[in-house]
């Protein structure tokens, strides 16, 4: 008899074709659960209602009910809005995955800090700030005392850079955290009361920042990659364009970065699941700045490949069936990601240049993710990407050279007929 997984695949997300496509290469049944009717209908048949993640104990009882008429090997969850779900749903039926207290602190940016704080780990200085608090005197006393300036302005519950902002003094504070509010209060999180009514603060770590990617096997961390975000990200925004692996940082660094990383995974009692850190590399100062109880974003996950050309999404699958066995190292070559930010906000109608870049030595792959007519926006309060380029190469600076070209020749088009009515 074939093991089972249960897939939980939210309304809107990047992540669950290749999921999807990855669960339908392995020799399981596979069965979802989804917010609404799936638009992967074509890819797999739909086992469980239209349910919604946000009441957790509808969620659970109707897993219940399946798990009691199809036996149920494995949950995974494809992305941040399906992680707590699925822990929930993990733990309702004795499955391996992390335990839900955990994915709940590693969703929220201040509760995530107060266990890492208390593992004594090196973290920023925080405080957590009222949405509704008396903004000029907490800009000129608390934080100018509590945190210092320059600071950086945090929503508890959101991804992708999202909301995050960069502040040097009190008036850019002021100006921010209204606009951080505004966000917040337009985003509500849907299980997150903490989330909705406050802002996260804490001071700004200059340096590099990389990303750790790996699995927690029963309580013991396998790291995949490092990866370097090649661009630094100094504020005010923070909008991500590389990812490369392997890493170029020293030898002695990328082993602080490892112990670092460990450190942050048991102090966020993340025990049996993927887990993406994010950390500053100051000097020799390692500093964790948020550690996710899922896989890397939007479609990043194409830059990992494994020995017998195993996807990201696969090795997650096994994992949470127990198939995993030992885990296979990472190819050989070097890879990365260009994420393309939206550099305006409008109506998306195109890319001139897909074909010219795609042509690039060592690029892999261009795709365009944004739909024509979706509306983007750039950060802080954007979070769509309008795609992404993908290069292979045999040095980390091969694969840089590569991104950067394909990139200069892609030019984003706009609807500027929307623009004139939306003015």
């Amino acid at each position: 008899m074939k093991p089972r997984l249960l897939m939980l695949i939210p309304t809107a997300t990047y992540r669950a074709e290749a999921f999807v496509r990855a669960a339908q290469g392995l020799a399981i049944d596979l069965s979802i659960a989804s917010e609404v009717p799936s638009s992967l209908s074509h890819l797999h048949p739909v086992s469980l209602p239209a349910l919604e993640f946000s009441k957790p104990d509808r969620l659970i009882e109707a897993a219940r009910a399946f798990a009691a008429a199809n036996r149920v090997d494995g949950v995974v969850a494809v992305d941040d809005q399906s992680v707590l779900p699925a822990a929930l749903v993990a733990e309702a039926l004795g499955l391996r995955h992390h335990p839900a207290a955990a994915v709940r602190a590693a969703l929220n940016k201040f509760l995530g800090r107060e266990r890492m704080r208390s593992a004594g780990i090196d973290i920023p200085r925080y405080r957590l700030v009222a949405l509704d608090a008396d903004i000029t005197r907490v800009a000129r006393d608390e934080i100018a005392v509590d945190v210092g300036y320059p600071a950086v302005l945090k929503p508890l519950a959101m991804s992708a850079s999202r909301g995050v902002v960069r502040v040097d003094n009190p008036a850019q504070f002021i100006s921010a955290f209204e606009r951080l509010a505004t966000l917040v209060r337009a985003s509500p999180s849907p299980h997150d009361d903490l989330a909705n009514r406050h802002v996260l603060v804490e001071t700004y770590i200059p340096g590099d920042e990389v990303a750790v990617e790996g699995i927690v096997d029963r309580g013991r961390l396998h790291i995949f990659a490092i990866f370097d975000k090649v661009d630094r990200l100094e504020g005010p925004y923070f909008p991500e364009t590389m990812y490369i692996a392997p890493s170029r940082l020293d030898a002695g660094v990328q082993e602080s970065v490892h112990e670092v990383t460990r450190r942050t995974v048991e102090a966020m009692a993340l025990s049996d699941g993927p887990v993406h850190v994010e950390l500053r590399v100051d000097g020799s100062r390692v500093v964790p700045l948020e550690a996710h109880a899922r896989s890397i974003g939007g479609m990043c996950s194409r830059v990992l490949r494994f020995d017998g050309d195993r996807s990201l999404e696969e090795m997650i699958i096994l994992h949470a069936l127990g198939l995993l066995g030992a885990i296979p190292p990472r190819e050989a070559r070097a890879a990365g990601v260009w994420m393309m930010q939206a550099p305006r906000a409008g109506r998306f109608a195109g890319m001139h240049g897909v074909n010219s870049a795609a042509a690039v030595k060592h690029v892999d792959e261009v795709l365009v993710s944004a739909r024509t007519g979706q509306d983007l926006a750039p950060l802080p309060e954007g979070f769509l990407y309008m795609g992404f380029i993908f290069a292979r190469a045999d040095t980390p600076a091969g694969v840089e050279t590569a991104l950067r070209s394909a990139f200069r020749l892609l030019e984003p088009r706009f609807d500027e007929t929307a623009d004139r009515d939306a003015a």
